[in-house]
């Protein structure tokens, strides 16, 4: 039997069945290259992220102006903590302005982008959407706002697209989980299959769980791991989920526009204790696809992942 019970006991999984032949795989295919944004909507978006980047500037300075106020105040330095605390006021008003112009320059393209949608013809529609991502954080409240207001067909697409746009942070990055996959091998379609991969973390514990992948077998050699997701992003952080057996990762790679993998990290896997994360980082290329390498020898047992995670900025 695969897996032992006492396995079982300490990580509170169901026993498999014998398992069938490994599916055949493929490669995914690559992400349609995307037209870059009209120059009228690049300049709002780049004068967005400037006022973003002001304000949360004046902001930190504020905060420090305050502590050194609190500080003088403390030392009986009464005059350098009026002052102190007056330029932290200022430096938040300033803060409050760039956030408003902002907010402001968010709705204008927001407007926009709804008259695109309701546009007659289909690629213009199909092209306006994909400028909300660019757009970020800063167009879920916008969104919001249009709603009401939008025609049914600018509405539908809005609505549907709101939940992701909330998804994305202040620091304007994406952050999804896998939603396809397949591997080199894997234990069974169902159970510990490529699939067990997409989604949201799910297994509970360390151990040998159905609700990770594994391969059919351990310790075979080199094993892959591809996922899919739905938007791409120019790449900043791959994040892999370990829960049995970590350690044997040794290669994430992306998908370019051409359909080559090129390698976004390379080494020694350092996650020693399950449940742990790999945490690829660096500057990466636009893709929705990553393959994950694994040295099954490397680590005694089958090397189970749950989730992946994509995180970087919406293409």
């Amino acid at each position: 039997m695969r897996r032992g019970w006492f396995l079982l006991l300490l990580a509170g999984c169901v026993a498999p069945t014998a398992p069938p032949p490994p599916p055949a795989t493929t490669t995914p295919s690559p992400k349609a290259k995307r037209s870059p944004p009209d120059a009228p909507l690049a300049g709002k978006l780049r004068e967005i992220k400037e006022a973003r980047k002001a304000a949360r500037e004046r902001h930190a300075e504020a905060a420090l102006r305050l502590t050194e106020a609190h500080g003088a105040l403390d030392r009986g330095d009464y005059e350098q903590a009026v002052e102190g605390h007056r330029r932290a006021t200022a430096l938040r008003d300033e803060s409050k302005r760039f956030l408003e112009r902002e907010r402001a320059l968010a709705v204008e393209i927001v407007r926009d982008i709804a008259l695109e949608l309701e546009s007659g013809d289909i690629e213009s529609r199909e092209r306006a959407v994909p400028k909300l991502l660019i757009l970020g954080a800063s167009a879920a409240g916008a969104v919001d706002a249009e709603l009401d207001r939008a025609g049914p067909e600018a509405r539908a697409r809005m609505e549907t697209i709101l939940p992701l746009l909330r998804r994305i942070g202040e620091d304007g990055l994406l952050r999804q989980w896998a939603t396809g996959a397949r591997a080199s091998t894997e234990y069974s379609t169902t159970r510990w299959s490529a699939m067990q991969a997409t989604g949201a973390p799910d297994t509970k514990q360390a151990g040998d769980c159905e609700s990770a992948w594994a391969s059919k077998d351990a310790d075979a050699g080199i094993e892959w791991l591809e996922v899919t997701f739905d938007h791409a992003v120019k790449v900043g952080q791959v994040r892999v989920r370990e829960t049995f057996n970590p350690g044997a990762v040794t290669k994430v790679e992306l998908l370019d526009a051409e359909g080559r993998w090129r390698t976004f990290w390379e080494g020694a896997d350092p996650v020693q204790e399950a449940i742990g994360w790999l945490e690829a980082k660096g500057v990466g290329i636009a893709t929705q696809a990553v393959r994950i390498t694994l040295d099954s020898g490397r680590v005694a047992g089958w090397n189970e992942i749950d989730a992946v995670e994509l995180v970087g900025e919406p293409e």
